[in-house]
């Protein structure tokens, strides 16, 4: 396994997309590279893929990806068809990686549906041509004691909602399914501020990854009231995006990404062990992240392909953003997906 070493800080500032759902914020974001030459290619120089996705330096990538980082498999797998990476993780998440997708600093971007779709549907030119996690599931927390018991119990309360993310989604799912209304409720806009906010106080409730919910019940600061491992149809999506004209120039780098991933899944089935061991945020801990994921231990979650229930996800969330009025028309599903690259892996 390489090592990965820091080669620039990169500052997104401005309004570099104006996009419908509150992207207006920038994001800090520090780069790593893998090495630039490889000696299965005679020493020559290898071409460079910018990938993001949300996260930090203590915990980049996503799911599979984040194994695949680990154990070389996507290093491997670029170099063997000429190219190298640089990585970029925004704590911002979808808003932040969006502006950066539409000055082109980007080329691929690991990331949830609705913030894609968003992208997509505001003219940045992206597809998905794969995915990373068919199954994120989301949580809702509130402070023991505090006398919201359900859903429902939000009305009248503070809840932290990332707008522009796919907690945004999940908040609407719990909206049309438990009947709250959300004239009644106080949204809190914050994402990497999140955690310090829910747990200073400052917010009743916080809509966050199942893996936070985990952990911050385990520490005796929060209980769950909803989360998607229960309802499954709840959970949103990681997908595997890219420019699409940079994917049509560089047709051998999502097909290389689809790879990593597919030797990812196949090595988790093996040894899970090392895939908790590789996903756990060295803050949350190992044990938060195999409880978080003990809900499949077939690792389906983890399929690459896109599928039907994958397409009706999106459907969802296409129609979410047109009846919230975060785009004025129809989102072509179609047009935003490709699977041209999947088909070369069979």
């Amino acid at each position: 396994m390489k090592s990965y070493r820091k080669i620039v800080s990169l500052l997104l500032t401005g309004a570099l997309f104006v996009g419908a759902v509150g992207c207006g914020t920038g994001a800090s974001a520090n780069t790593n590279s893998s090495a630039k030459t490889d000696s299965s290619s005679e020493g020559k120089e290898l071409k460079t893929v910018r990938i993001g996705s949300p996260g930090n330096d203590d915990y980049p990538l996503l799911e599979s990806l984040k194994l695949a980082l680990d154990k070389g498999f996507l290093e491997e797998e670029l170099n063997a068809v000429g190219y190298t990476f640089e990585y970029t993780p925004f704590q911002e998440a979808g808003p932040a990686i969006n502006e950066a997708y539409a000055s082109k600093a980007l080329d691929v971007a690991i990331y949830g549906e609705l913030p894609a779709l968003t992208a997509f549907s505001n003219g940045v030119d992206t597809r998905v041509f794969g995915i990373a996690d068919n199954q994120m599931n989301a949580g809702v927390i509130v402070a023991p004691n505090s006398g919201i018991n359900t859903p429902k119990d939000l009305e009248g309360k503070k809840v932290i909602v990332g707008i522009g993310t796919n907690y945004h989604e999940y908040w609407q799912h719990l909206i049309e399914d438990e009947g709250i209304d959300p004239n009644k409720v106080e949204i809190v806009n914050v994402v990497s501020d999140a955690a310090s906010v829910f747990t200073t106080g400052e917010a009743d409730a916080w809509i966050t990854l199942y893996y936070n919910d985990i952990y911050y019940q385990n520490q005796g600061v929060a209980v769950d009231i909803a989360n998607s491992v229960d309802n499954p149809d709840h959970a949103g999506l990681w997908l595997a995006t890219g420019r699409q004209e940079y994917l049509a120039e560089n047709p051998d780098v999502p097909v290389a990404i689809l790879k990593a991933m597919k030797r990812s899944q196949e090595y988790t089935v093996e040894h899970p062990d090392e895939f908790f061991e590789a996903i756990a945020s060295p803050t949350l801990g190992l044990d938060v992240f195999k409880e978080a994921y003990s809900f499949d231990d077939t690792f389906s979650f983890l399929n690459y392909d896109i599928d039907s229930k994958v397409i009706e996800k999106l459907e969802y969330t296409a129609g979410f953003l047109k009846s919230n009025g975060f785009v004025s028309g129809d989102i072509d599903i179609n047009a935003f997906i490709d699977r041209s690259y999947i088909e070369k892996l069979n």
